[in-house]
């Protein structure tokens, strides 16, 4: 089967208790709609069930999404608190949890840490047919929310980089910033506005990236992402400069209602990641699904693909079959992929 024109997908988590025939019958309705790219989350195990399964239907890809850098019900990293990071007050993510209890937040800067996150990734790396291992969560935490996020879920005011969310201050990371620069970022009275604290930030978690897509490419498998937005929001809210990533797949997530943006939104976000990468990587657009209507949801892919987007993802699969949104998905493969 060919290559669709504009690739179209669903993340969503695996059912842990499925055959491979119910998988198969769970796909149905989502391939009929034109959907070809499953990114789910579970363990290898899980996930090769899903690769089984999609052998029924010609061209269906299976990526395995996997936490990186958050590691929440993650047993292995758990045993280990000295991995997780630390935050400018000095509280360990191990046991303090900035917004949510599932934020869990490993240390780039840790040698041990980074090298369990590679090894996790090369445990999907191995699975035979698996189309890409799929990196979520692999940032730092967010220093800044988006609007309604700060307004109607957390009822918080971030009008500066407060302490208590602004992390990368494990022992580990001051003392390689130290080697380089001479001095802690803590000895500024203001670090969270030094370009040099900000930019090594930025390169402890694209080296982790780009060595992980090394020993990808090597497995024979792509590598992609889940990524903020836009290149300027993601660095400087969640410190993820993802335009230099050796991707072949980035999947910026447009989810504007987070920001409580308009729909307009979504094509300035587009616009401004290809700006920087010029398709060096297939650019897939991801949409939040259960914020709009089937009607705006067409308008945002639509938005998403005439701005320039090689493909649409939507988030999540069990949100599609709710209100007629899946019948928008397959309004946009007639129109962009059946013509």
């Amino acid at each position: 089967m060919k290559e669709q024109k504009v690739a179209l997908g669903v993340w969503d988590d695996v059912d842990k208790t499925a055959s491979v025939d119910s998988i198969v019958r769970w796909m149905k309705p989502f391939n009929e709609a034109g959907i070809r790219n499953y990114y789910m989350c579970g363990s290898p195990e899980e996930i090769a069930r899903y690769i089984e399964a999609a052998e029924a239907y010609p061209g269906v890809k299976i990526h395995a999404w996997m936490f990186t850098v958050n590691a929440p019900r993650d047993s292995v990293a758990l045993a280990h608190p000295e991995w997780f990071d630390v935050n400018r007050i000095g509280y360990n993510s191990y046991e303090y949890d900035p917004y949510v209890k599932h934020y869990k937040w490993l240390s780039p800067s840790v040698p041990e840490a980074r090298r369990y996150m590679k090894d996790k990734a090369a445990s999907y790396a191995a699975l035979e047919g698996l189309a890409s291992v799929h990196l979520d969560f692999i940032r730092y935490n967010d220093a800044v929310l988006g609007r309604r996020l700060q307004q109607y879920k957390f009822r918080i005011q971030q009008d500066t980089y407060r302490a208590e969310y602004d992390f990368g201050y494990h022992p580990a990371a001051i003392e390689k910033f130290k080697k380089l620069f001479g001095y802690s970022p803590l000895d500024l009275q203001a670090p969270w506005m030094s370009p040099e604290w900000l930019q090594f930030r930025l390169n402890e978690v694209s080296s982790l990236v780009n060595e992980i897509a090394d020993e990808t490419h090597a497995s024979g498998k792509q590598l992609s992402a889940a990524v903020f937005p836009y290149p300027t929001r993601a660095r400087m809210t969640v410190y993820q400069d993802w335009p230099t990533w050796k991707l072949d797949i980035v999947c910026p997530m447009n989810y504007q209602s987070f920001y409580s943006e308009n729909l307009g939104w979504i094509s300035f976000s587009v616009e401004n990641g290809l700006r920087e990468t010029f398709h060096k990587n297939k650019y897939v657009s991801g949409l939040f699904v259960s914020d709009i209507t089937a009607d705006d949801l067409y308008r945002a892919a639509k938005l998403s693909i005439e701005s320039g987007a090689d493909g649409v993802n939507f988030f999540n699969a069990r949100s599609l079959l709710k209100d007629g949104k899946l019948e928008a998905v397959r309004r946009i493969d007639r129109e962009y992929n059946l013509q």
